[in-house]
């Protein structure tokens, strides 16, 4: 049983394989390329392509299936693509992830000329590069010779691991269309496995199985495939692409029978006893629990808890690498002394602390939303990416996340938002759902006022908060306060062309989810007209433009916004005697399923004054229908429309 326990570590290194594994194929030296191959020159359905996945095959050989060898399984891919246009030139280089667990042997391209000449790719053309020097992982970088519109790319390539498991899906689809993929795994008889497809966009995958004397075989496949579609706002890739998987649920030696991917208990048990022993050896962690507790001498529960939270996320650096798997003597004692670690390991700190002061803490497994979808009932740890800690407070559990400066005290990233996770549990583990703030607690709320003067030349001031997820976007933006000026520098006079600003202030208050800034600025000289105005109304947070240009019945994916959001400005106008309003944007009230937009300006001739109002809400971070569709589409049609609505002054 401790040899299993061991390969069991190794389930880290394959989870953070990337999607690419799962898109290539098999074979010793390159096959035919046929007649018909030579002649595409475009793809039916899809005569835009750039280029073409001619095949995409993969064999996995799982624990040495066919072989003595039960330890090592291996991954033999092969791809051939085929350049359209000169577009699709851009796609001649393809990367492979590996490490000292997923080692990469074998590897083999060439690019084949449509004039015959065949092109190997040598060792001056091959670049790796370490991604992660703790985890030992790097990536192989190939760029094809010589490629030109009309070149077929071939490349195969080899990985071997020292465990059965696969995480990552195998995708039958790409970026590009695909006229045939597949995948065969290779079974062996100690190995129970469960399989899992996803096909949203109606494709038809073709599944068979055959017994051999040295166990199954099974065959995944699905022809003519078209490109994962690429639409604004879209969902991710994930979300579109047809895949599958196969997990394995449990592990026979003839003598014990041991569940693995077989339940989200089963899973938790094979990490429980990791996570017991990295929380076990905590180091100096409870003198420091005493000192931080302390420092709020007096302090509710919940004051105490902030302050251990702050402690973990703002004193111990943040290593950015994903995934619920701990790393080999990974301690809570080891991160606190070397005052690093990674989500997963600065997660497990702050639980150990919180846990000193009696507080009631899971640790949970979340999953970046924009890496594709999680299906709670296929028993998959690899889908998660960090960990969290849930503590109850005043009878309500608080999710946590240590591992970002710029967050505040139960406040989680957009893409962590309104997600399935996992409240970790080696008995009864529970799947939930992660908070969903309301849209307009993200909100950019500006106030500008300027001033006309005589000679026609516009001056004034101007500041914006930003709450919520907009504040975690300007919280530690820039390495440091010169750089964080220069920043809002050049944002603010992009968004006030033909204006000098000056004197920026800005705040970034990181526990309050908010952050500010405030300026001055003075139109530049040659900008004034002497005898006429114009305002820009809607900056520094518009003029919007519409992303919409599909139809509604166009559309072929959901939208996906990063979060719900509120936008807010309120422009104050002055102008001296002599002067009048000329041209100014009309009232809108506009709301549907989608958000609402409302427009106002009221103008006080006699005090010689207006005040300008916009808001523009989107209630929901995913629409889903086509009417939801088009009701977004009206809604930014009508605020493009009414922002390039001049507001203008002239003389009498």
């Amino acid at each position: 049983m401790k040899s299993f326990r061991a390969q069991t570590v190794l389930l880290a290194a394959v989870a953070f394989l990337p999607g690419f594994l799962g898109r290539p194929a098999l074979a010793e030296g390159f096959p035919p390329i046929s007649d018909a191959d030579r002649a595409l020159t475009s793809v039916p359905n899809e005569p835009n392509a750039a280029a073409v996945v001619l095949f995409k095959k993969s064999e996995f050989e799982l624990m040495g299936y066919g072989t003595h060898n039960r330890v090592s399984s291996r991954l033999l891919v092969q791809e051939r693509r085929k350049i359209l246009t000169e577009k699709g030139k851009e796609l001649a280089e393809v990367g492979i992830v590996h490490s000292d667990y997923v080692r990469l042997s074998g590897f083999k391209g060439r690019t084949v000329l449509p004039d015959g000449r065949v092109l190997p790719i040598g060792d001056e053309t091959r670049f790796e590069r370490k991604v992660s020097r703790r985890q030992k992982r790097s990536v192989t970088s190939v760029a094809f010779p010589g490629v030109e519109v009309g070149a077929i790319l071939d490349y195969q390539y080899e990985l071997r691991f020292d465990s059965f498991f696969y995480l990552e899906p195998w995708y039958l689809s790409d970026e590009l269309p695909v006229l045939h993929s597949e995948i065969v795994f290779k079974i062996p008889p100690e190995i129970r496995v469960q399989a899992w497809t996803r096909d949203p966009l109606k494709v038809g995958v073709h599944t068979e199985n055959k017994r051999t004397r040295t166990g199954t075989e099974a065959r995944v496949w699905a022809d003519n495939v078209p490109a994962v579609p690429d639409e604004p706002f879209g969902p991710p890739y994930g979300d579109l692409a047809t895949t599958m998987m196969m997990l394995p649920t449990a592990y026979d030696d003839g003598v014990a029978e041991t569940k693995l991917l077989e339940s989200w208990a089963s899973v938790c048990k094979l990490l429980g006893d990791d996570y017991e022993k990295a929380l076990k050896k905590d180091g100096d962690a409870a003198r420091t629990i005493r000192e931080v507790a302390g420092s709020t001498p007096g302090g509710t529960p919940r004051e105490k808890a902030e302050a251990v939270y702050r402690f973990v996320r703002d004193r111990i650096e943040t290593v950015h690498e994903e995934g619920v798997f701990p790393l080999e003597n990974s301690t809570v004692g080891k991160t606190f002394a070397g005052a690093q670690g990674n989500y997963l390991e600065k997660a497990l700190l702050l639980k150990s602390l919180l846990d000193r002061l009696k507080l009631q803490t899971r640790l949970v497994w979340a999953a970046n939303r924009w890496y594709g979808p999680v299906d709670p009932q296929v028993v998959n740890p690899g889908v998660f990416d960090r960990a969290l800690v849930a503590v109850t407070l005043d009878g309500q559990r608080v999710f946590l996340d240590p591992s970002d400066r710029a967050l505040a005290f139960g406040q989680l990233r957009a893409a962590y938002e309104a997600t399935p996770a996992l409240l970790f549990d080696d008995k009864k583990p529970e799947m939930i759902v992660l908070p969903d703030p309301p849209f307009d607690q993200n909100r950019r709320q500006a106030v500008v006022d300027l001033d006309l003067d005589a000679e026609g030349r516009l001056t004034g001031k101007g500041e914006v908060v930003f709450t919520g997820q907009h504040s975690w976007s300007w919280i530690h933006w820039k390495e440091d306060d010169a750089a964080t000026l220069e920043g809002w520098k050049t944002w603010l006079e992009g968004e006030y062309e033909g204006f000098a600003v000056e004197g920026i202030q800005f705040q970034e208050l990181p526990d309050e989810q908010t952050a500010k800034v405030s300026w001055t600025m003075k139109q530049r000289e040659e900008e004034v007209l002497g005898d006429e105005a114009s305002v820009p109304a809607t900056a520094p947070l518009g003029p919007s433009t519409q992303p919409f240009v599909q139809q509604a019945e166009k559309r072929r994916t959901p939208v996906m916004f990063g979060f719900a959001d509120r936008d807010e400005t309120e422009l104050r106008l002055r102008w001296p005697e002599g002067w009048k309003v000329d041209t100014k944007p009309a009232a809108v009230n506009l709301q549907n399923k989608a958000g609402a937009l409302a427009v106002s300006v009221e103008v006080d001739e006699a005090g010689r004054s207006l005040v300008y109002r916009r808001k523009m809400d989107i209630v929901k971070r995913e629409l889903t229908t086509t009417l939801q569709y088009h009701d977004v589409r009206t809604l930014y049609g009508k605020a493009e429309k009414s922002d390039a609505e001049p507001l203008a002054l002239v003389r009498r």
